[in-house]
C-alpha cells in the first residue's frame, strides 16, 4: 500500500510541469488516466536529445515523455468533439483529483472548469497549474520554462561573473518547482478533505513557485537593495563555497561555517589565514573572496581532483566532483539510495528511471507502469470505468473522438 492507493487523478495536463506532477502522484500511488489527444499525443512525445527515441511516431514517446509519465495510463479523447468533453465530464464524477494546465479561461469555455466538475462531484480536488496565475496583468498570457527564469530573474543570477549574456540553467526549474509544489497543494487539500468531506480548488503558478526558489535572497534583494549577478560556482553569501581548479579539473569546496573554514586552513597547512582579518569570519570571507581564492588556489593547483576528494573527505570536509550528468547517474550512492531504477516497456524493452525521491516506511516507492503508449488503455478504462461496450467504443474510434 502507497499513499495514495485507491485515489483516481484524471490527467488533463501536457508539456512538463503538468506532466511531472502527476508522475508524482502516480509514484505515490494514484491510479493516474493521462488523457491526450487522438493521433498526436502530448507535445513531449516528440521532445528528444537522444537518437534512440527520434520518432514520428508518437505511439511510444521521445525521451523526455519516457522520463517523466511513468505510473500512468494513456487515454486518448478528443475536446474538440462534444462527445469527448462528455467522457471527460463522467470520467470527473468518478475522480479524486483533476489536474489540468491548459491557459486561464480555457477549461471554462470547453464547460471542464473547477466550477462545472465539482457540480457534478463536490469531492473533487481540481487542481489548476499554469505560467503566470489565475489573475493580474500577465494572466493570459503564454509562459514556457525559459520565459518563467527570464522573468523571475533566475537568468540574471546564472552563468560566469565575465559573461554578460543571459544564461538558463541546465534544468528546467521552472517547470520542475511548479510540478512539485501543485502536489504539496493537493495533499494538502487531501488531507482537508479528510475533515470536510469536499473537495476544493488548487491552484499554483509557474512563476510563483520559481520565485519560492529565490527565497533566499528575498530579504537582501527587496529589503536590503542587494544587487545579485552572476558568480559561476560561487555563493553571495557565503565563501569559500564552490568550483575551485585542481591540477587536472575541478573540486567543490564548501565548508560552510567558521570551524570548518578552520579546518581546510589545517589541512592546507594555514592557520595564518584563519588569523588573517580579511577572511577572519564568513562576511569578511564574502568580502575578500578574490584574494581568498587566490590564496586557496595555489594549494589546489598541486593535487589532482581525486587526490583533494580523498582528502578533503577524511577531514569532514564537504566537496564534490564536478561531474557529468552520465557521471552523475552513475554515482554508486545514487544506486544505493534507489533512485536508479529499470522497468520493461512494451517497445523499447529494459527502461532506465530515476526514481522518485522520497522512502515511505523505509521502502523506495514502486514502478508500477512503465510511460504508456499513446491510447493504450482507452477501451480498458472507458469499458470498466464507464462502462461503455465494444460496439460503442468502435464507434468513437471510428469518428476520431478516442
Amino acid at each position: 500500500m502507497t499513499a495514495l492507493d485507491g485515489l483516481l487523478v484524471l490527467d488533463l495536463t501536457h508539456g512538463v510541469a503538468g506532466p511531472y506532477s502527476t508522475m508524482l502522484l502516480g509514484d505515490l500511488g494514484g491510479d493516474v488516466l493521462k488523457v491526450e489527444r487522438p493521433g498526436r499525443g502530448d507535445a513531449s512525445r516528440y521532445m528528444n536529445v537522444s537518437s534512440k527515441f527520434l520518432t514520428d511516431i508518437p505511439d511510444v514517446g521521445g525521451d523526455y515523455f519516457m522520463a517523466i509519465n511513468r505510473n500512468k495510463r494513456s487515454v486518448t479523447i478528443d475536446f474538440k468533439d462534444a462527445r469527448g468533453i462528455d467522457l471527460v465530464r463522467r470520467l470527473a464524477c468518478m475522480a479524486d483529483i483533476v489536474v489540468q494546465n491548459f491557459r486561464p479561461g480555457v477549461v471554462d469555455r470547453l464547460g471542464i472548469g473547477s466550477e462545472a466538475l465539482r457540480a457534478l462531484n463536490p469531492r473533487l480536488i481540481y487542481a489548476s497549474l499554469n505560467a503566470y496565475g489565475e489573475y493580474g496583468p500577465l494572466a493570459s498570457h503564454p509562459g514556457m520554462d525559459v520565459a518563467i527564469q527570464a522573468r523571475s530573474g533566475v537568468m540574471s543570477i546564472t552563468g560566469d561573473a565575465s559573461s554578460a549574456e543571459p544564461v538558463k540553467p541546465g534544468v528546467s526549474l521552472a517547470d520542475f518547482a511548479g510540478g512539485v509544489h501543485l502536489v504539496v497543494a493537493i495533499l494538502s487539500a487531501i488531507i482537508e478533505r479528510h475533515h470536510t468531506g469536499t473537495g476544493q480548488d488548487v491552484r499554483v503558478s509557474l512563476l510563483d513557485s520559481t520565485m519560492s526558489m529565490l527565497i533566499n535572497y528575498s530579504v537582501a534583494v527587496t529589503d536590503g537593495q542587494a544587487e545579485l549577478r552572476p558568480m559561476g560556482s560561487g555563493h553571495p553569501q557565503l565563501a569559500p563555497f564552490e568550483a575551485v581548479p585542481t591540477s587536472d579539473g575541478y573540486v567543490v569546496i564548501a565548508p560552510g561555517t567558521n570551524r570548518l573554514f578552520a579546518d581546510l586552513c589545517k589541512l592546507l597547512g594555514r592557520d595564518d589565514l584563519t588569523r588573517d582579518p580579511r577572511f577572519a569570519d564568513n562576511p569578511a570571507r564574502v568580502q575578500n573572496r578574490g584574494a581568498l581564492l587566490a590564496e586557496l588556489g595555489r594549494h589546489f593547483a598541486e593535487r589532482t581532483t581525486a587526490e583533494w576528494l580523498d582528502l578533503l573527505e577524511r577531514h569532514g570536509i564537504p566537496c564534490a566532483p564536478v561531474n557529468t550528468l552520465r557521471q552523475a547517474y552513475a554515482e554508486p550512492q545514487l544506486a544505493a539510495n534507489g533512485m536508479i531504477r529499470t522497468v520493461q516497456h512494451p517497445t523499447i524493452g529494459a527502461l532506465t528511471q530515476l526514481g522518485a525521491p522520497y522512502r515511505i516506511g523505509g521502502e523506495t516507492l514502486p514502478i508500477r507502469r512503465p510511460p504508456p503508449l499513446l491510447g493504450e488503455h482507452t477501451a480498458e478504462v472507458l469499458g470498466s470505468l464507464l462502462g461503455l461496450g465494444t460496439e460503442e467504443l468502435d464507434k468513437l474510434h471510428a469518428d476520431k473522438v478516442i
